[in-house]
């Protein structure tokens, strides 16, 4: 299995924790009109209260948006991208949906064989199943 190799995220729960582990990296597809945007969140300092999100342009990844508080909040900056842009749109609506526990039929969470936490490309069966390699595993629950 190569890096690049994309895996499913089949439930809102896997795809929080995943998104949430430190340094993910998914790829959100609408299953609608088959547009995909990927983006990267990564961790503030390790407190896991604050996560970055970047988005992937032609241009490499750029920053869009921060969640505050676990996931609860979206908070916009000047540095990010303005709200009204659609691949903030599309993150925003996807989020909504997936931290209320809900994985619409319109769109599809892909992941890649990375560990969600430290960013390492994943070998073992079992880690690439879940996600996570067997020494970051122990910081989740």
């Amino acid at each position: 299995m190569t890096v690049n190799m994309p895996i499913r995220l089949e439930t809102a729960a896997d795809a929080v924790r995943y998104m949430l582990g430190g340094r993910a990296i998914v790829t959100i597809t609408s299953n609608k009109t088959n547009k995909h945007f990927t983006y990267k969140i990564t961790v503030a300092n390790n407190n896991h209260q604050r996560y970055f999100v970047w988005v992937r342009t032609k241009n490499g990844y750029q920053f869009m948006l921060t969640l505050d508080y676990n996931g609860r909040r979206i908070r916009y900056s000047r540095k990010g991208m303005p709200k009204e842009y659609f691949l903030v749109k599309a993150f925003k609506w996807a989020w909504g949906h997936l931290f209320n526990n809900s994985m619409p039929i319109a769109m599809s969470i892909y992941r890649y064989n990375i560990c969600c936490r430290c960013g390492r490309k994943l070998t073992d069966p079992k880690s690439i199943k879940a996600g996570v390699g067997p020494e970051c595993a122990k910081h989740f629950m």
